[in-house]
């Protein structure tokens, strides 16, 4: 399923791009909209002779968003996609023969630089090793454990981090597979790569010491 809020000016190419994949027509596709204002609705019923559905989540939030089309789902498997990512065609064969219920994607930049080649590297190492994975590595879980954990908790912020320590508290092993899902560099837009890179760590640390996640929203607002 495909989360979103205010994609107009990504929407179109994500989908375009949705559809490249191989076998994707025999799998339920999900847009949630967590509440957009421009015209990213729009796009999706001019392009929704493609086949997937449009939803708006019930209440407003990214972990709302997953949860709300989670319970909808109908399949065996949640796939949780950012819609300013780009996938490889082969990914969802992948995707199904992934060892454990658990796993994720690697994750490269565009555009891309020798910063945000080490930053990817750091992101995929750290899954692998800590499994602790992020939105932006496009996560996917058998709904039956996605069930176990409790879904995503109600959380303004650090909700896949949430997600990931829940997995872990349950010996759930997050598998990063072999296909790489590229992803836009927005963020690092108005700062550069190591000063947004130690500003996410010291809001995962701040997380860590038990600082309320509100409060790290907040924070996290105002530096993007």
């Amino acid at each position: 399923m495909c989360q979103f809020i205010t994609k107009k000016k990504t929407i179109r190419d994500f989908i375009y791009n949705l559809y490249c994949l191989h076998n994707i027509k025999e799998h339920e596709v999900l847009f949630v909209d967590g509440g957009s204002t421009d015209k990213t609705k729009e796009i999706l019923d001019e392009l929704s002779y493609f086949g997937y559905s449009y939803h708006l989540s019930d209440k407003k939030g990214r972990a709302n968003q997953m949860n709300y089309g989670a319970k909808i789902a109908k399949g065996d498997i949640l796939w949780f996609i950012h819609c300013d990512s780009v996938l490889q065609k082969d990914v969802i064969a992948k995707v199904l023969a992934c060892p454990t219920e658990v796993g994720c994607l690697k994750i490269k930049f565009y555009p891309n630089s020798f910063p945000m080649w080490v930053n990817s590297l750091v992101s995929n190492m750290r899954a692998s090793i800590t499994n602790l994975a992020f939105g932006d590595q496009a996560i996917f879980l058998s709904k039956k454990v996605f069930e176990e954990v409790g879904g995503y908790k109600d959380m303004p912020l650090m909700e896949d981090y949430k997600l990931s320590e829940d997995l872990s508290a349950l010996s759930y092993k997050i598998t990063v597979i072999d296909s790489p899902i590229t992803t836009s560099t927005r963020r690092y837009k108005n700062h550069t790569v190591k000063k947004q890179c130690g500003r996410c760590n010291n809001t995962k640390k701040m997380y860590r010491r038990g600082v309320p996640v509100e409060e790290l929203a907040r924070m996290y607002k105002d530096i993007r």
